[in-house]
C-alpha cells in the first residue's frame, strides 16, 4: 500500500509539471507562425477586394448604360450617360450621370427632371474610361455615336484584371475580362 501511495504521488508530480503551459520558445515560434500566415491572407484579401470593386464599378457603370439605353426608346428621345467632372485618363472617374437629351445637343437638359440617375465619385484606384466622357442613345436605342466604343474599368495601377466595355452602334453592350497588365488595364 506504500508503495501505491509513494506511486500516486509521483504521477501527480508528473501531472502537475506537464499542466504548466507552454515554454517561451514555443509560444514564439506559434506566433512567428500566426505572424506569416496573417500577412498571407492579408495579401490575398487585398486584390480579392480590388477585384470585387472593379466588378461592382463595371456592373454599375453598365447598368446606367442600359437604364441610359432602355429610356431613351421608352421616352422617344436621346437620352445620356455623361461624365460629372471628367478627369484626363479617367473620364468617368469623377461620377457619371443619366440624362435627357430632349433637344438632341449632346448634353443634358436644365430641366431637373432631366436627371435620372447619378452616380457618385469613384476611388481613385478605379480607371473608367479615357474617352468619350459622354455616351449617347437614341430613341431607337442605338448610340448617337456612328462608330462603337470602348470603356475600360481597370486598377489605376493595373495590378488585378479589369473588363473592357464594348457599346456596338446598335447600343448592345459586351463585356471582356481583362487580365492584369495587359492593355486596356496596363
Amino acid at each position: 500500500m506504500k508503495r501505491n501511495a509513494h506511486m500516486t504521488h509521483r504521477t501527480l508530480h508528473r501531472g502537475s509539471a506537464a499542466a504548466r503551459g507552454f515554454t517561451l520558445i514555443e509560444m514564439l515560434a506559434t506566433m512567428s507562425v500566426l505572424v506569416i500566415l496573417t500577412s498571407l491572407a492579408a495579401s490575398s484579401m487585398s486584390s480579392t477586394v480590388s477585384n470585387n470593386r472593379i466588378y461592382a464599378t463595371q456592373t454599375e457603370f453598365l447598368a446606367s448604360l442600359a437604364l441610359a439605353r432602355s429610356e431613351a426608346a421608352r421616352r422617344g428621345v436621346n437620352v445620356l450617360v455623361s461624365a460629372t467632372a471628367p478627369v484626363s485618363g479617367n473620364a468617368f472617374g469623377g461620377g457619371w450621370s443619366v440624362c435627357v437629351d430632349a433637344d438632341g445637343d449632346g448634353a443634358c437638359d436644365s430641366d431637373t427632371s432631366a436627371l435620372l440617375r447619378k452616380h457618385e465619385a469613384i476611388q481613385s484606384t478605379i480607371v473608367v474610361g479615357s474617352s468619350p466622357t459622354t455616351i449617347g442613345f437614341s430613341p431607337v436605342g442605338f448610340l448617337t455615336q456612328n462608330a462603337s466604343v470602348d470603356i475600360k474599368v481597370c486598377a489605376s495601377d493595373g495590378a488585378v484584371g479589369g473588363y473592357d466595355i464594348s457599346l456596338q452602334p446598335n447600343g448592345m453592350a459586351d463585356v471582356a475580362d481583362v487580365a492584369a497588365h495587359t492593355s486596356p488595364c496596363s
